[in-house]
């Protein structure tokens, strides 16, 4: 038995399976819609059965805990790191603490083309690569091999991604080490690579030039919000979620891999060490907190993740709060995105002819965004909350 048993929808991607092959019988594969699956050569195959002993998905992960739960709004004091953060600067804190110790940090970073790939970094210059959402399935290559191979070493290690990704990681080590310290996202769900790419392609089309940058929350284009920005080498431009196609259909949830509509992570009962969010709503909770440089919400999940946020506490304006008040807008710490019937249809629709189109793909024009700015802008409040009382809003 391998795993080329595993359902497409219960796989995640994770690559750990491909990382324990002990004969590099495994390679991951994009299918049409360009998410990441393992392909057995069943040639070197020796069936010894380790690539199901590591998958996640065929091999649940299972650590007893005897940790109880923390959770804390934060924002890191720093206005530069903080700016660079997608909200109140949470992994940057715990990344800095880390490199400074002598550790290596291991995130989601685009290489040059924007592809979204784990990679390792051990100085403090190299931050800013692993900053920042990343709305794109990424591919974790050989970083649990890596790893696996400083941790051995001695040396510390924070390990961030989606809480599959960790799990995989977890599974591929087989054992805990007290020198490793794991991150998990509060995920919605990914869309491909492939996706993305052919994305960015039609977007540079449309606006002249190869895009070479891309934020999907860059302060700079509206503070803490889903503001984006992208630069070719000429120009730089500054959108908003519901103008994009791509953007607006990853919001809606209709482009993810098919595993994170039965992700079994999507709950309060997390995998990593500390958990990260953004705190939305978090001026109902708490008024007072400023805002405007976003705030992350932290749930600490075991006696290391505690460990390391008490050595970062003095770089963060940090309050506790209870795991209620997160999961109020934070729904995948309740439950899975729920699957949209346009998921059957829209890589089909949005990738015809081998290249990306925004037919079919509903989004809001700039004019009609502006038009709906401006009328919430001067709508009485009173009809706002009759609004969002109607839309089930809270």
């Amino acid at each position: 038995m391998n795993v080329s048993t595993v359902e497409k929808n219960k796989c995640f991607g994770c690559g750990s399976c491909f990382q324990a092959c002990p004969k590099n019988a495994i390679r991951m594969e994009a299918d049409s819609e360009g998410f990441l699956f393992p392909k057995v050569d069943e040639e070197k195959c020796i069936d010894c059965g380790l690539c199901v002993k590591k998958c996640p998905s065929l091999s649940p992960v299972n650590i007893e805990k005897d940790f109880v739960q923390e959770c804390y709004s934060a924002v890191y004091l720093a206005d530069d790191v903080c700016k660079n953060s997608a909200s109140g600067g949470a992994f940057a804190s715990f990344a800095i603490n880390t490199l400074k110790d002598v550790g290596v940090v291991f995130g989601c970073a685009y290489d040059d083309d924007l592809n979204a790939i784990h990679v390792k970094i051990d100085s403090l210059k190299e931050l800013s690569k692993l900053q920042g959402s990343k709305y794109v399935s990424s591919d974790t290559k050989n970083t649990f091999i890596e790893t696996k191979e400083i941790l051995d070493s001695g040396k510390k290690v924070l390990y961030s991604g989606r809480p599959c990704q960790i799990t995989g990681l977890l599974k591929f080590l087989g054992r805990q080490y007290d020198n490793l310290v794991t991150v998990d996202l509060v995920c919605h769900g990914v869309p491909s690579q492939l996706l993305f790419s052919k994305y960015l392609e039609w977007l540079g089309t449309k606006i002249g030039g190869k895009i070479i940058y891309y934020s999907f929350r860059d302060k700079d284009a509206g503070g803490w919000s889903c503001g984006g920005k992208f630069k070719t080498k000429t120009k730089t431009k500054t959108m908003e979620a519901s103008c994009d196609p791509y953007y607006a259909s990853f919001l809606r949830g209709e482009t993810y891999r098919l595993s994170c509509y039965e992700c079994p992570f999507a709950n309060a009962e997390r995998i990593g060490d500390l958990s990260i969010c953004d705190f939305w709503g978090v001026e109902k909770f708490y008024p007072e907190i400023d805002t405007s440089k976003g705030v992350s919400g932290i749930i600490v999940n075991s006696g290391k993740g505690k460990k390391l946020l008490e050595k970062c506490a003095d770089s963060f304006s940090i309050k506790e709060i209870s795991l209620e008040e997160l999961k109020k807008q934070n729904t995948n710490l309740n439950h899975p995105t729920p699957m949209p019937e346009k998921r059957k249809t829209v890589y089909k629709d949005s990738l015809a002819g081998g290249k990306f189109t925004a037919n079919g793909i509903k989004y809001a024009s700039s004019l009609e965004f502006y038009l709906r700015q401006t009328a919430l802008k001067y709508m009485p409040k009173k009809l706002k909350k009759i609004i969002k009382t109607v839309l089930g809003e809270k």
